[in-house]
This record gives structure tokens, sequence and C-alpha cells, in this order.
């Protein structure tokens, strides 16, 4: 009777380690969640911003081409690495960050669309124009009073939210756990952008 008593409650009252034991295991099966709201967390240190946030979206737009480009899926995140570190040796030697990763977008486009053989151009001709786009709406937020800026570069966001849905259920481009944590990352940007808007400058 003890036994049995002592095995419901076992099972009824996990031991803390097993628990903390199946946290840690779904966390890190999800560890493209958890890195896409540290990069959030990261970039939102002192408020939401619009500029860093259409800087973002620029260089995710960028990093897709190229692994278009490159035609590898795996690439994806080899890129996100190239494009930060093109952005941070632009900042130490004076270069302006945001016209350097607007040429490696428009290299990667002419690479990709060049390539004979290892890259479908009908996908680097997508990416290109979801390049040209996405950097369309994030300069102008750039260039935008500060309340057309949040509204601007929170629509940049939210709409490259919806390409990572895009390509994560076609399972294309990039790998799907670049997907997951570039999703999480620009949903939480768009969302702060349009919180801090609706609260010091209602519509």
């Amino acid at each position: 009777m003890n036994n049995r008593t002592t095995n419901l409650d076992t099972h009824a009252h996990p031991h803390p380690s097993s628990r903390a034991a199946a946290i840690g295991g779904h966390l890190l099966a999800r560890w493209p969640s958890v890195l896409g709201l540290l990069a959030l967390l990261a970039n939102n240190t002192d408020g939401a911003d619009p500029h860093v946030t259409a800087m973002i979206i620029i260089i995710a737009a960028t990093c897709y081409l190229a692994a278009a480009a490159v035609g590898s899926r795996r690439s994806g995140w080899l890129m996100v690495a190239l494009v930060s570190v093109a952005v941070v040796l632009a900042e130490l030697t004076g270069l302006d960050p945001t016209a350097t990763v607007l040429v490696l977008g428009a290299g990667f486009a002419i690479f990709g669309l060049l390539r004979r053989t290892g890259a479908d151009r009908r996908e680097v001709g997508r990416q290109a124009l979801a390049f040209i786009g996405f950097s369309a709406i994030a300069l102008t937020a750039m260039m935008s009073s500060p309340t057309l800026a949040l509204y601007l570069a929170a629509t940049a966001s939210l709409g490259h939210t919806v390409w990572d849905v895009v390509h994560f259920i076609r399972d294309k481009v990039v790998s799907r756990s670049l997907t997951e944590a570039c999703f999480v990352l620009d949903l939480g940007l768009g969302i702060a952008l349009l919180l801090t808007a609706w609260s010091t400058h209602p519509l």
C-alpha cells in the first residue's frame, strides 16, 4: 500500500529535476525561437527603434536572397553571419552600413541570376523582388518622420513575418530553423513598434 501511494505521489508530483529536464529539452528543441527571442530582447533594450528594425529587415531580405543565389538552404545561417560581419566592418571603417548591405544584396542578385547552374533563377528573381520591396519600405522608414517611421518599419517587419511563414511552409531557400528564428524576431519587432506608435503617436 505504501509503495503504491509513493508511486502515485511520484506521478502526481514530478521531481523538480525531471521538470527542469523536460523544460530544458523543450527549449533545446525550439532553439531557433529562443535565439529569435534573445535577438528581439537585444534589439529592444532601449525601446522599439524603427531605424534598427528597418536595418534588420534589409539584412533579413539580403540573407534570403543570398541563400537563393548560392543555391543552398544550409547557407542561410552562414549568410546571416556574413552580412552581420559586413555591417560591423562598415561601421568600423566609416562606411554606411545600410548602403553596404544593399550593395551586397544587389551583388548576390546579379550573381544568382547570371549563374548557369547551382541556383534556381526563378527563385532568385522572387527573392530579388522581395529584397527590393522590403528594402524600399525600410529605407522610406529611415527617412520619414518619427510617427510615419514607426508604422513603415512595423509594416516591413510584419510583412517579412509573413515571408518567414511562407518559407517555413515551403521549406525552400533557407532552413526552417532560420525562418523560425526570423519569425519570432520579425513579429516581436513589428508588435513592439506598433505598441510604441499607439502609445506615443496615436492615430
